[in-house]
Protein backbone atom coordinates (compact mmCIF):
# COMPACT_ATOMS: atom_id res chain seq x y z
CA UNK A 1 0.00 0.00 0.00
CA UNK A 2 1.08 3.46 -1.00
CA UNK A 3 2.24 5.88 1.93
CA UNK A 4 0.51 9.05 2.77
CA UNK A 5 3.92 10.49 2.90
CA UNK A 6 7.69 9.80 2.34
CA UNK A 7 9.76 9.64 5.44
CA UNK A 8 13.58 10.15 5.30
CA UNK A 9 14.67 9.35 9.36
CA UNK A 10 17.89 10.12 8.56
CA UNK A 11 17.42 13.12 6.91
CA UNK A 12 18.60 15.84 9.04
CA UNK A 13 17.87 19.06 6.93
CA UNK A 14 17.00 20.27 3.67
CA UNK A 15 20.19 20.93 2.32
CA UNK A 16 21.21 17.14 3.42
CA UNK A 17 17.98 16.17 1.50
CA UNK A 18 18.82 18.06 -1.71
CA UNK A 19 22.68 16.41 -1.67
CA UNK A 20 21.34 12.77 -1.79
CA UNK A 21 18.66 13.82 -4.18
CA UNK A 22 21.33 15.07 -6.53
CA UNK A 23 23.61 11.90 -5.95
CA UNK A 24 20.65 9.98 -6.95
CA UNK A 25 21.88 10.65 -10.98
CA UNK A 26 25.50 9.73 -10.09
CA UNK A 27 25.28 6.71 -7.92
CA UNK A 28 22.28 5.18 -9.73
CA UNK A 29 22.52 6.43 -13.22
CA UNK A 30 20.42 3.12 -14.77
CA UNK A 31 17.52 4.73 -12.29
CA UNK A 32 18.22 8.27 -13.14
CA UNK A 33 17.71 6.88 -16.65
CA UNK A 34 14.39 5.45 -15.92
CA UNK A 35 13.10 8.27 -14.35
CA UNK A 36 13.76 10.54 -17.33
CA UNK A 37 12.33 8.17 -19.54
CA UNK A 38 9.02 8.07 -18.01
CA UNK A 39 6.08 10.83 -18.86
CA UNK A 40 5.43 11.39 -15.91
CA UNK A 41 7.05 14.53 -14.34
CA UNK A 42 8.93 14.81 -10.83
CA UNK A 43 9.91 18.40 -9.02
CA UNK A 44 10.60 18.57 -5.17
CA UNK A 45 11.31 21.53 -3.34
CA UNK A 46 12.47 21.81 0.26
CA UNK A 47 11.17 23.57 3.55
CA UNK A 48 11.62 26.98 1.85
CA UNK A 49 10.07 26.28 -1.41
CA UNK A 50 13.11 26.00 -3.47
CA UNK A 51 13.81 23.55 -6.19
CA UNK A 52 15.53 20.56 -5.03
CA UNK A 53 14.79 18.09 -7.77
CA UNK A 54 13.60 18.49 -11.63
CA UNK A 55 13.33 15.62 -13.81
CA UNK A 56 13.85 15.59 -17.53
CA UNK A 57 10.17 15.00 -17.46
CA UNK A 58 9.34 18.08 -15.92
CA UNK A 59 12.54 20.07 -18.40
CA UNK A 60 10.34 18.83 -22.06
CA UNK A 61 7.15 19.57 -20.02
CA UNK A 62 8.03 23.17 -19.00
CA UNK A 63 10.94 24.38 -21.10
CA UNK A 64 13.04 24.95 -18.55
CA UNK A 65 16.71 23.05 -17.55
CA UNK A 66 17.22 21.60 -14.38
CA UNK A 67 20.47 24.13 -14.04
CA UNK A 68 17.73 27.27 -14.52
CA UNK A 69 15.47 25.68 -11.47
CA UNK A 70 17.55 24.23 -9.32
CA UNK A 71 17.56 26.54 -5.83
CA UNK A 72 15.58 28.75 -6.88
CA UNK A 73 11.76 29.42 -5.13
CA UNK A 74 9.38 28.13 -7.27
CA UNK A 75 7.14 31.43 -6.62
CA UNK A 76 9.38 33.20 -9.27
CA UNK A 77 9.21 30.81 -11.54
CA UNK A 78 5.81 29.93 -12.03
CA UNK A 79 2.36 31.99 -12.23
CA UNK A 80 -1.39 30.40 -12.03
CA UNK A 81 -2.80 32.97 -14.48
CA UNK A 82 -0.11 34.96 -16.33
CA UNK A 83 -0.05 37.67 -13.54
CA UNK A 84 -0.68 36.26 -9.94
CA UNK A 85 2.42 34.34 -8.25
CA UNK A 86 2.36 31.25 -7.08
CA UNK A 87 2.08 30.83 -3.11
CA UNK A 88 0.45 28.09 -0.88
CA UNK A 89 -2.95 29.16 -1.73
CA UNK A 90 -3.23 27.99 -5.76
CA UNK A 91 0.19 25.69 -5.36
CA UNK A 92 -0.19 22.01 -4.33
CA UNK A 93 3.24 21.78 -3.42
CA UNK A 94 3.35 24.79 -1.20
CA UNK A 95 0.19 23.68 0.33
CA UNK A 96 1.69 19.74 0.78
CA UNK A 97 4.90 21.47 2.46
CA UNK A 98 2.81 23.72 4.82
CA UNK A 99 0.02 21.33 6.05
CA UNK A 100 2.46 17.73 6.07
CA UNK A 101 -0.92 16.63 4.20
CA UNK A 102 -0.35 14.47 0.65
CA UNK A 103 -2.63 15.69 -2.04
CA UNK A 104 -3.73 12.99 -4.61
CA UNK A 105 -5.39 13.28 -8.33
CA UNK A 106 -5.35 16.91 -8.38
CA UNK A 107 -5.98 18.57 -11.42
CA UNK A 108 -3.49 22.15 -11.69
CA UNK A 109 -3.51 25.11 -14.08
CA UNK A 110 -0.48 26.83 -14.39
CA UNK A 111 1.81 29.35 -16.72
CA UNK A 112 5.34 28.57 -17.45
CA UNK A 113 5.63 31.43 -19.84
CA UNK A 114 3.87 34.42 -20.36
CA UNK A 115 1.72 32.52 -22.66
CA UNK A 116 2.59 28.67 -22.09
CA UNK A 117 -0.26 27.25 -19.88
CA UNK A 118 -0.24 23.60 -18.55
CA UNK A 119 -2.64 21.47 -17.64
CA UNK A 120 -1.52 18.72 -15.52
CA UNK A 121 -2.85 15.84 -13.17
CA UNK A 122 -0.28 15.60 -10.27
CA UNK A 123 0.18 13.95 -6.81
CA UNK A 124 1.93 15.64 -3.78
CA UNK A 125 3.52 14.05 -1.09
CA UNK A 126 5.23 15.81 1.87
CA UNK A 127 8.74 14.53 2.81
CA UNK A 128 9.29 13.57 6.98
CA UNK A 129 12.68 13.61 8.46
CA UNK A 130 11.32 12.39 12.00
CA UNK A 131 7.93 15.02 13.05
CA UNK A 132 9.67 17.64 10.40
CA UNK A 133 8.65 18.28 7.06
CA UNK A 134 11.92 19.22 4.91
CA UNK A 135 10.56 18.88 1.76
CA UNK A 136 8.05 18.33 -0.78
CA UNK A 137 7.79 16.58 -3.95
CA UNK A 138 5.26 16.44 -6.42
CA UNK A 139 4.52 13.25 -9.19
CA UNK A 140 2.73 14.35 -12.32
CA UNK A 141 2.07 13.98 -16.26
CA UNK A 142 0.55 16.50 -18.70
CA UNK A 143 -2.72 16.31 -19.64
CA UNK A 144 -2.61 19.65 -21.77
CA UNK A 145 -2.99 18.24 -24.95
CA UNK A 146 -5.81 15.77 -23.82
CA UNK A 147 -8.02 18.35 -22.26
CA UNK A 148 -7.72 20.72 -25.14
CA UNK A 149 -8.87 17.80 -27.38
CA UNK A 150 -11.23 17.07 -24.40
CA UNK A 151 -12.57 20.65 -24.46
CA UNK A 152 -12.84 20.70 -28.73
CA UNK A 153 -15.08 17.71 -28.26
CA UNK A 154 -17.47 19.02 -25.72
CA UNK A 155 -17.31 22.16 -27.61
CA UNK A 156 -18.68 20.32 -31.04
CA UNK A 157 -21.12 18.38 -28.90
CA UNK A 158 -22.77 21.14 -27.27
CA UNK A 159 -23.12 23.17 -30.49
CA UNK A 160 -24.40 19.82 -32.39
CA UNK A 161 -26.79 19.57 -29.26
CA UNK A 162 -27.90 23.34 -29.02
CA UNK A 163 -28.13 24.00 -32.89
CA UNK A 164 -31.29 22.08 -33.40
CA UNK A 165 -33.07 25.31 -35.07
CA UNK A 166 -35.92 25.65 -37.82
CA UNK A 167 -35.54 26.54 -40.92
CA UNK A 168 -37.63 29.92 -39.60
CA UNK A 169 -34.67 31.06 -37.82
CA UNK A 170 -36.00 29.58 -34.30
CA UNK A 171 -34.66 26.83 -31.56
CA UNK A 172 -37.97 26.80 -29.26
CA UNK A 173 -42.33 25.88 -29.29
CA UNK A 174 -44.28 25.98 -26.53
CA UNK A 175 -43.49 21.87 -25.84
CA UNK A 176 -39.86 22.97 -24.45
CA UNK A 177 -40.86 25.38 -22.15
CA UNK A 178 -39.98 23.91 -18.82
CA UNK A 179 -43.09 24.82 -16.32
CA UNK A 180 -45.14 22.78 -14.23
CA UNK A 181 -46.12 25.55 -11.43
CA UNK A 182 -49.46 27.15 -11.68
CA UNK A 183 -48.09 30.91 -12.54
CA UNK A 184 -46.02 29.05 -15.78
CA UNK A 185 -48.88 27.32 -17.00
CA UNK A 186 -51.51 30.46 -16.51
CA UNK A 187 -48.62 32.60 -18.48
CA UNK A 188 -48.55 29.29 -21.39
CA UNK A 189 -52.09 29.70 -21.84
CA UNK A 190 -52.35 32.69 -21.88
CA UNK A 191 -48.86 32.89 -25.07
CA UNK A 192 -51.32 29.95 -26.85
CA UNK A 193 -54.16 32.06 -27.32
CA UNK A 194 -52.20 35.16 -28.20
CA UNK A 195 -50.01 33.20 -30.72
CA UNK A 196 -53.21 32.61 -32.86
CA UNK A 197 -53.43 36.27 -34.18
CA UNK A 198 -51.60 38.74 -35.39
CA UNK A 199 -51.44 41.59 -32.00
CA UNK A 200 -48.34 42.96 -31.43
CA UNK A 201 -47.68 41.39 -28.24
CA UNK A 202 -45.11 43.38 -25.47
CA UNK A 203 -43.44 40.69 -23.16
CA UNK A 204 -42.34 42.19 -19.32
CA UNK A 205 -39.96 39.62 -17.78
CA UNK A 206 -36.52 40.48 -15.67
CA UNK A 207 -33.59 39.71 -17.11
CA UNK A 208 -33.08 35.39 -17.72
CA UNK A 209 -36.77 34.70 -17.24
CA UNK A 210 -36.66 33.24 -21.15
CA UNK A 211 -38.13 36.22 -22.80
CA UNK A 212 -37.14 35.29 -26.20
CA UNK A 213 -38.43 31.52 -25.69
CA UNK A 214 -41.94 32.88 -25.34
CA UNK A 215 -41.10 35.00 -28.52
CA UNK A 216 -40.40 31.90 -30.16
CA UNK A 217 -42.91 29.90 -29.16
CA UNK A 218 -45.55 32.52 -30.22
CA UNK A 219 -44.30 32.45 -33.65
CA UNK A 220 -43.82 29.01 -33.96
CA UNK A 221 -47.66 28.40 -32.78
CA UNK A 222 -48.96 31.85 -35.39
CA UNK A 223 -49.97 31.63 -38.48
CA UNK A 224 -46.74 33.29 -39.42
CA UNK A 225 -44.78 30.17 -38.16
CA UNK A 226 -43.49 29.18 -41.78
CA UNK A 227 -42.12 32.49 -41.90
CA UNK A 228 -38.76 34.27 -40.43
CA UNK A 229 -38.19 34.84 -36.68
CA UNK A 230 -35.84 37.82 -36.94
CA UNK A 231 -34.64 39.20 -33.26
CA UNK A 232 -33.04 42.12 -32.10
CA UNK A 233 -31.46 43.38 -28.79
CA UNK A 234 -31.62 47.16 -28.98
CA UNK A 235 -29.60 47.48 -25.77
CA UNK A 236 -26.96 45.63 -27.83
CA UNK A 237 -26.13 47.79 -30.94
CA UNK A 238 -24.88 51.54 -30.59
CA UNK A 239 -28.05 53.94 -31.11
CA UNK A 240 -25.78 55.02 -34.30
CA UNK A 241 -25.93 51.56 -36.09
CA UNK A 242 -29.37 51.00 -35.01
CA UNK A 243 -31.28 52.57 -37.27
CA UNK A 244 -30.07 51.22 -40.13
CA UNK A 245 -30.17 47.84 -38.79
CA UNK A 246 -33.75 48.01 -38.34
CA UNK A 247 -34.44 50.16 -41.65
CA UNK A 248 -31.36 48.93 -44.00
CA UNK A 249 -29.23 51.23 -46.10
CA UNK A 250 -29.40 52.89 -48.96
CA UNK A 251 -26.27 53.40 -51.55
CA UNK A 252 -24.96 57.13 -50.44
CA UNK A 253 -26.39 57.38 -47.19
CA UNK A 254 -23.06 57.17 -46.34
CA UNK A 255 -19.46 56.77 -46.85
CA UNK A 256 -19.39 53.02 -47.92
CA UNK A 257 -22.79 52.66 -47.61
CA UNK A 258 -24.57 49.84 -49.90
CA UNK A 259 -28.24 48.72 -50.43
CA UNK A 260 -28.85 46.75 -47.31
CA UNK A 261 -32.32 45.78 -46.38
CA UNK A 262 -32.96 46.27 -42.75
CA UNK A 263 -34.31 43.72 -40.02
CA UNK A 264 -38.09 44.75 -40.98
CA UNK A 265 -37.75 43.66 -44.89
CA UNK A 266 -35.75 40.65 -43.70
CA UNK A 267 -39.10 39.67 -41.07
CA UNK A 268 -41.37 40.18 -43.99
CA UNK A 269 -44.77 37.99 -44.10
CA UNK A 270 -42.99 36.75 -40.17
CA UNK A 271 -42.08 38.39 -36.73
CA UNK A 272 -39.73 40.93 -35.18
CA UNK A 273 -38.51 40.68 -31.82
CA UNK A 274 -37.41 43.64 -30.07
CA UNK A 275 -35.92 42.90 -26.83
CA UNK A 276 -34.98 45.27 -24.20
CA UNK A 277 -37.00 48.22 -26.35
CA UNK A 278 -36.60 50.85 -22.96
CA UNK A 279 -32.70 50.79 -24.53
CA UNK A 280 -34.16 52.21 -27.69
CA UNK A 281 -33.37 56.35 -28.64
CA UNK A 282 -36.20 57.81 -27.82
CA UNK A 283 -35.37 59.58 -31.91
CA UNK A 284 -35.51 56.26 -33.25
CA UNK A 285 -38.97 55.35 -31.11
CA UNK A 286 -40.39 57.85 -33.10
CA UNK A 287 -39.84 56.65 -36.50
CA UNK A 288 -40.68 52.95 -34.91
CA UNK A 289 -43.71 54.80 -34.54
CA UNK A 290 -44.72 55.57 -37.61
CA UNK A 291 -43.60 52.06 -38.92
CA UNK A 292 -46.13 50.50 -36.86
CA UNK A 293 -48.71 53.34 -37.91
CA UNK A 294 -48.08 53.11 -41.86
CA UNK A 295 -46.39 49.81 -42.17
CA UNK A 296 -43.76 50.89 -44.19
CA UNK A 297 -40.30 51.56 -43.69
CA UNK A 298 -37.90 53.78 -45.66
CA UNK A 299 -34.19 52.67 -45.81
CA UNK A 300 -31.37 55.37 -44.07
CA UNK A 301 -30.43 57.86 -47.12
CA UNK A 302 -33.42 57.27 -48.98
CA UNK A 303 -37.18 58.57 -49.38
CA UNK A 304 -38.77 55.72 -50.88
CA UNK A 305 -41.24 54.06 -49.01
CA UNK A 306 -41.21 50.14 -49.08
CA UNK A 307 -43.83 48.01 -47.46
CA UNK A 308 -43.42 45.75 -44.48
CA UNK A 309 -45.70 42.77 -43.19
CA UNK A 310 -44.09 41.76 -39.53
CA UNK A 311 -45.47 41.06 -36.43
CA UNK A 312 -43.81 43.04 -33.45
CA UNK A 313 -43.24 40.87 -30.34
CA UNK A 314 -41.24 43.53 -28.07
CA UNK A 315 -39.61 42.87 -24.84
CA UNK A 316 -39.20 44.88 -22.02
CA UNK A 317 -36.80 43.55 -18.50
CA UNK A 318 -38.60 46.20 -16.21
CA UNK A 319 -42.10 47.44 -15.27
CA UNK A 320 -43.53 49.50 -18.18
CA UNK A 321 -44.79 52.11 -15.83
CA UNK A 322 -41.34 52.87 -14.56
CA UNK A 323 -39.77 52.81 -18.12
CA UNK A 324 -42.15 55.45 -19.04
CA UNK A 325 -42.08 57.65 -15.46
CA UNK A 326 -38.01 57.41 -16.52
CA UNK A 327 -39.02 58.52 -20.23
CA UNK A 328 -36.80 55.29 -21.47
CA UNK A 329 -40.17 54.76 -23.64
CA UNK A 330 -42.48 56.49 -25.43
CA UNK A 331 -46.37 56.36 -24.10
CA UNK A 332 -47.32 55.94 -27.25
CA UNK A 333 -44.79 53.22 -28.31
CA UNK A 334 -45.82 51.70 -25.26
CA UNK A 335 -49.56 51.71 -25.96
CA UNK A 336 -48.94 50.38 -30.09
CA UNK A 337 -46.57 47.87 -28.76
CA UNK A 338 -48.50 46.08 -25.81
CA UNK A 339 -51.71 45.94 -27.31
CA UNK A 340 -51.37 42.44 -25.48
CA UNK A 341 -49.06 42.31 -22.27
CA UNK A 342 -47.34 39.62 -21.40
CA UNK A 343 -46.03 39.03 -17.94
CA UNK A 344 -43.77 35.94 -17.22
CA UNK A 345 -42.67 35.71 -13.78
CA UNK A 346 -39.46 35.24 -12.45
CA UNK A 347 -38.20 32.19 -10.98
CA UNK A 348 -37.98 33.63 -6.93
CA UNK A 349 -42.17 33.54 -7.72
CA UNK A 350 -42.31 29.83 -9.00
CA UNK A 351 -40.22 27.63 -6.96
CA UNK A 352 -42.98 25.06 -8.11
CA UNK A 353 -40.40 25.18 -11.53
CA UNK A 354 -37.24 25.10 -9.86
CA UNK A 355 -36.70 21.55 -9.47
CA UNK A 356 -37.86 20.49 -12.98
CA UNK A 357 -35.63 23.25 -14.47
CA UNK A 358 -32.81 22.03 -12.05
CA UNK A 359 -33.17 18.19 -13.51
CA UNK A 360 -33.73 19.61 -17.30
CA UNK A 361 -30.53 20.89 -17.21
CA UNK A 362 -28.47 18.40 -15.59
CA UNK A 363 -29.83 15.71 -18.40
CA UNK A 364 -29.16 18.30 -20.79
CA UNK A 365 -25.46 18.45 -19.32
CA UNK A 366 -25.25 14.94 -18.82
CA UNK A 367 -25.83 14.75 -22.89
CA UNK A 368 -22.99 17.47 -23.82
CA UNK A 369 -20.68 16.23 -21.15
CA UNK A 370 -20.74 12.61 -21.50
CA UNK A 371 -22.00 12.65 -16.84
CA UNK A 372 -24.43 10.41 -15.29
CA UNK A 373 -25.56 12.78 -12.58
CA UNK A 374 -28.90 12.00 -11.41
CA UNK A 375 -29.61 14.86 -9.55
CA UNK A 376 -28.84 17.15 -6.19
CA UNK A 377 -27.41 16.75 -2.81
CA UNK A 378 -29.89 17.06 0.21
CA UNK A 379 -27.92 20.47 1.43
CA UNK A 380 -28.02 22.23 -2.23
CA UNK A 381 -31.37 21.08 -2.95
CA UNK A 382 -32.15 23.25 0.20
CA UNK A 383 -29.99 26.04 -0.55
CA UNK A 384 -31.59 26.51 -4.06
CA UNK A 385 -35.29 26.50 -2.86
CA UNK A 386 -34.53 29.45 -0.63
CA UNK A 387 -32.36 31.42 -2.98
CA UNK A 388 -33.59 34.23 -4.77
CA UNK A 389 -32.35 34.02 -8.47
CA UNK A 390 -31.91 37.36 -8.98
CA UNK A 391 -30.27 36.15 -12.68
CA UNK A 392 -33.46 33.69 -12.98
CA UNK A 393 -33.78 30.54 -15.18
CA UNK A 394 -30.69 32.05 -16.74
CA UNK A 395 -28.55 32.19 -13.47
CA UNK A 396 -29.89 28.97 -12.50
CA UNK A 397 -28.85 26.83 -15.80
CA UNK A 398 -25.07 28.60 -15.20
CA UNK A 399 -24.87 27.66 -11.84
CA UNK A 400 -25.95 23.75 -12.76
CA UNK A 401 -23.59 23.93 -15.93
CA UNK A 402 -20.45 25.02 -13.70
CA UNK A 403 -21.32 22.71 -11.26
CA UNK A 404 -21.48 19.73 -13.83
CA UNK A 405 -18.30 20.86 -15.13
CA UNK A 406 -16.69 19.89 -11.71
CA UNK A 407 -18.42 17.02 -11.25
CA UNK A 408 -16.44 13.69 -11.27
CA UNK A 409 -17.07 9.80 -11.60
CA UNK A 410 -18.58 8.12 -9.18
CA UNK A 411 -20.54 11.21 -8.14
CA UNK A 412 -24.41 11.12 -8.56
CA UNK A 413 -25.54 14.27 -6.96
CA UNK A 414 -24.31 17.99 -6.75
CA UNK A 415 -22.77 19.02 -4.02
CA UNK A 416 -22.04 22.38 -2.43
CA UNK A 417 -18.53 22.30 -3.13
CA UNK A 418 -19.20 22.67 -6.82
CA UNK A 419 -21.46 25.58 -6.97
CA UNK A 420 -20.58 28.76 -8.19
CA UNK A 421 -18.08 30.82 -5.52
CA UNK A 422 -20.09 33.53 -5.12
CA UNK A 423 -23.41 31.34 -4.63
CA UNK A 424 -21.57 29.03 -1.82
CA UNK A 425 -20.34 32.54 0.08
CA UNK A 426 -24.02 33.62 0.01
CA UNK A 427 -25.06 30.14 1.22
CA UNK A 428 -22.07 29.81 3.81
CA UNK A 429 -23.32 33.23 4.87
CA UNK A 430 -26.81 32.91 5.98
CA UNK A 431 -27.24 29.33 7.27
CA UNK A 432 -25.92 29.59 10.57
CA UNK A 433 -27.21 31.27 13.54
CA UNK A 434 -25.36 33.41 15.92
CA UNK A 435 -23.61 31.27 18.21
CA UNK A 436 -24.30 33.56 20.97
CA UNK A 437 -27.82 33.85 20.50
CA UNK A 438 -30.27 34.64 23.26
CA UNK A 439 -33.74 35.64 23.10
CA UNK A 440 -35.24 37.32 26.14
CA UNK A 441 -37.49 39.24 24.28
CA UNK A 442 -38.50 37.33 20.98
CA UNK A 443 -40.32 40.37 19.44
CA UNK A 444 -36.59 42.64 20.05
CA UNK A 445 -34.71 39.35 19.13
CA UNK A 446 -36.86 39.10 16.21
CA UNK A 447 -36.79 43.06 15.31
CA UNK A 448 -32.94 43.24 15.74
CA UNK A 449 -32.21 40.39 13.10
CA UNK A 450 -34.28 41.78 11.18
CA UNK A 451 -32.52 45.36 10.93
CA UNK A 452 -28.77 43.51 10.64
CA UNK A 453 -30.10 41.36 8.00
CA UNK A 454 -32.18 44.20 6.05
CA UNK A 455 -29.16 46.57 6.44
CA UNK A 456 -26.18 43.99 5.15
CA UNK A 457 -28.85 43.30 2.38
CA UNK A 458 -28.68 47.10 1.34
CA UNK A 459 -24.96 47.78 2.14
CA UNK A 460 -24.20 44.58 -0.10
CA UNK A 461 -26.49 46.41 -2.74
CA UNK A 462 -24.85 49.95 -2.61
CA UNK A 463 -28.07 50.87 -1.26
CA UNK A 464 -30.03 49.96 -4.31
CA UNK A 465 -34.05 49.82 -2.63
CA UNK A 466 -35.28 47.79 -6.02
CA UNK A 467 -32.52 45.45 -5.75
CA UNK A 468 -32.75 44.62 -2.25
CA UNK A 469 -36.41 44.41 -2.18
CA UNK A 470 -35.68 41.93 -4.99
CA UNK A 471 -33.47 39.87 -3.01
CA UNK A 472 -35.72 39.83 0.09
CA UNK A 473 -38.37 39.07 -1.64
CA UNK A 474 -40.86 42.15 -0.77
CA UNK A 475 -42.19 45.01 -2.23
CA UNK A 476 -40.43 47.91 -2.39
CA UNK A 477 -43.16 50.05 -0.53
CA UNK A 478 -43.02 47.07 2.23
CA UNK A 479 -38.80 47.55 2.44
CA UNK A 480 -38.75 51.65 2.23
CA UNK A 481 -41.41 50.94 5.22
CA UNK A 482 -39.13 48.77 6.79
CA UNK A 483 -36.39 50.65 6.85
CA UNK A 484 -38.54 53.85 7.87
CA UNK A 485 -40.03 51.60 11.17
CA UNK A 486 -36.35 49.73 12.02
CA UNK A 487 -34.50 53.42 11.46
CA UNK A 488 -32.06 51.88 8.95
CA UNK A 489 -30.75 54.82 6.64
CA UNK A 490 -30.69 53.95 2.88
CA UNK A 491 -26.89 55.61 2.59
Amino acid sequence: MQPDFWEFPEVASGELLEQQLHSLRKDSPLLAKFIDLLDVCIHAIDKNGNTIFYSKGTEMLENFEERDVIGKPISEIYKIDGKAKIDEKNSMVLKALKTGQPLKNQHMTYFVSETKKVDVITNVYPIYAGKEVVAAVAVFHDITQAKQMSEKIMELQKSLFQQKANSNGTQYCFDQIIGPGQAMQETINIAKKVALNYSPVLIQGETGTGKELFAQSIHNASPLAKGPFVAVNCAAIPETLLESVLFGTSKGAFTGAIEKPGLFEEAQNGTLFLDEINSMDMHLQTKLLRVLQTKTIMRVGSNKSIPVNARIISAINMDPKEALDKNLLRSDIYYRLSVVNLVIPPLRERSDCLLALTDHFIKQNNKIMGKNIEGLSKEVSNMFKRYNWPGNVRELEHAVEHAMNLAEDPEKNLGLYQLPPYLKNKFESHRSLPKDLSVKNLKQTLLKYEKEIIAAKLKSNQGNITQTAKELNVSRQHLQYRLKRLKIKEA
